[in-house]
């Protein structure tokens, strides 16, 4: 199992109010909306969504950190005192229905878990 993945049943938003992950979710899972944990603010810093696996996207965040690009989810763990240590990321839900169901989910969990400019890294689209 990759380090960076966190695998649990449950989780938490940054006022403590515990949620459960919807259906199972492992590395291998698909059409999942996830989070974005940052260790060092103890805080799921972005959710984001993703039809490839959950390992796939993992993989994509990390290369974008460890290459520092301008992405604003890199950026949080290469800046301020941050590294790549303090990533990982955790499934919220998996889905089964199409990308457009998969973005309304995901926009909700960004609203639920407060993850927009400035609680987050996550730009309101209007």
């Amino acid at each position: 199992m990759c380090k960076y993945i966190i695998c649990s049943g449950q989780f938490q938003d940054s006022k403590g109010k515990t949620y459960q992950v919807k259906n199972h979710i492992d590395c291998k899972s698909s059409n999942v909306v996830y989070g974005a944990f940052c260790q060092k603010c103890n805080k799921i810093v972005y959710v984001g969504e993703t039809g490839v696996t959950l390992y796939q996207r993992h993989v994509l965040n990390l290369s974008l950190i460890r290459r520092e690009t301008n992405d604003p989810v890199a950026m949080h763990f290469y800046t301020d005192e941050h590294t790549v240590e303090d990533y990982s990321v955790i499934g919220i839900e998996k889905l089964y229905k199409d990308e457009t169901y998969r973005k309304f989910r995901e926009n909700l969990w960004k609203k639920k878990l407060n993850t927009y400019i400035p609680f987050g890294l996550s730009l309101i689209h209007i």
